[in-house]
């Protein structure tokens, strides 16, 4: 679906309410993020309430509350050099993704020793089919599902925002690469499969790992990550009122960076965010008691690149040379009379939605869940821990928000 899309809270999330103040004046509703909003037939927060809602949420052990005064916004953010999130592949569709699409038995044998490969077992070089040698008694069951899936199947990145079943050129592991790098450190040491109850023998580098998280984070369910600035605005964007505030409470005020949806349409195109300027704001009147800003603002993100290109200091853990890009968008904001933003509307650039994952899903084999049902994510978070810096992972530990691993497997 395209177009209007509201981020709902999860069924699972428990709404500490927030009541925006509606004897103030506000802004048109095609500007507004205040105004209360009908969803499925019932009146429901508004969108800057649900959002305030849910920061204060899953950063209430953080002592950290939602800002919406402009005034005491930072203007300018960076989070923490460790917490930068790495450049890695998105292994498109069109070159087999994760899965074989020419590798063979020679390739297997002369990477991981001499151990033999039985007729029917898993023989090809890809990340799967080492997974499935490591941890599914070699059986060609992860990378069979995936050359299977890319042939043809319903490949929604977000289920709200369903894709065409053709795979296209562009098609790839953009958002899986967005939401690893952000809730998990550079993987840098190989980790023997062995030690997490695996085929010991079978030896994990870091760009084996690095590609394992991308896939386990590639597909979604509602309640697996959250609009931070939902596609609710004119032309299918976001509000950018909602956009400025998601930039200056997650990344000004908790140093945790955010993904970003850079193209509308059918087409995605995810990174990374984790910094912002804004390089001016500027008065625009005022009208019926809500005053206006030109606001000017570029945001740096982490771009695609090589699952095999090391980007940490192994004695610090600090980011070392990801790539990088940014974006400029101009945009005018609305603030009430107390100076608290009302909404916005994008005037200058491109943007779709901006977002962050909770936690990897647990893929099905019937379907019911969207992944790999043949990649346990439990396995590949052991291994991405294994592989981390341990005073690294400790700082990932404490800062990143949302279940470890799928709450569905908790109950297992």
């Amino acid at each position: 679906m395209r177009g209007l899309v509201v981020g709902l809270l999860p069924a699972w999330f428990i709404c500490f309410s927030c009541t925006a103040d509606f004897s103030a004046a506000a802004p048109p509703r095609d500007i507004s993020n205040v105004h209360q909003r009908v969803v499925g037939g019932k009146i429901v927060q508004s969108e800057r309430d649900e959002q305030e809602a849910l920061f204060n949420y899953y950063f209430r052990n953080h002592s950290l509350t939602y800002e919406t005064r402009l005034a005491s916004l930072k203007s300018e953010a960076s989070v923490p050099d460790w917490r930068i999130p790495y450049s890695a592949d998105i292994h498109p569709e069109g070159a087999g993704g994760l899965g074989d699409v020419t590798g063979g038995r020679a390739a297997v044998q002369g990477r991981y020793g001499s151990r033999r490969i039985e007729s029917g077992m898993s023989g090809g070089s890809s990340v799967l089919s080492l997974y499935d040698l490591a941890f599914n008694g070699g059986e060609n069951l992860a990378n069979s599902y995936e050359i299977r899936r890319i042939m043809g199947t319903d490949r929604a990145l977000f289920p709200r925002l369903r894709m065409r079943v053709a795979s296209e050129g562009w098609e790839g592991y953009c958002s899986g690469f967005t939401a690893s790098t952000i809730r998990h450190p550079e993987p840098v040491r190989p980790v023997d499969a062995g030690r997490i109850g695996g085929t010991p023998g079978v030896v994990f580098q870091p760009s084996d790992i690095k590609a394992l998280l991308t896939g386990i984070y590639n597909r979604t369910t509602d309640d697996s990550y959250l609009y931070l600035a939902p596609p609710s605005g004119t032309g299918g964007g976001p509000n950018m009122g909602t956009f400025h505030l998601a930039l200056a409470n997650y990344i000004g005020q908790a140093d945790h960076p955010i993904g970003i949806d850079r193209t509308r349409g059918e087409e995605a195109w995810n990174n990374p965010i984790y910094a912002y300027k804004v390089s001016s704001i500027r008065d625009a009147g005022t009208r019926d008691g809500v005053q206006y800003k030109d606001v000017s603002t570029t945001v740096t993100y982490s771009s695609y690149g090589s699952d095999a290109q090391g980007q940490t200091d192994p004695r610090t853990g600090a980011r070392t040379g990801n790539r990088k890009q940014s974006a400029t968008f101009r945009y005018l904001l609305a603030l009430d009379s107390e100076g608290r933003i009302v909404g916005g509307r994008l005037s200058g650039g491109a943007v779709h939605f901006l977002w962050i994952s909770l936690y990897a899903v647990q893929g099905r084999e019937d379907g019911a869940v969207p992944g790999n049902p043949y990649i346990d994510v439990r396995r590949v978070i052991a291994l991405a821990r294994a592989s981390a810096l341990p005073e690294v992972q400790k700082q990932y530990d404490q800062a990143t928000i949302g279940p470890l691993i799928d709450p569905a497997l908790a109950k297992q």
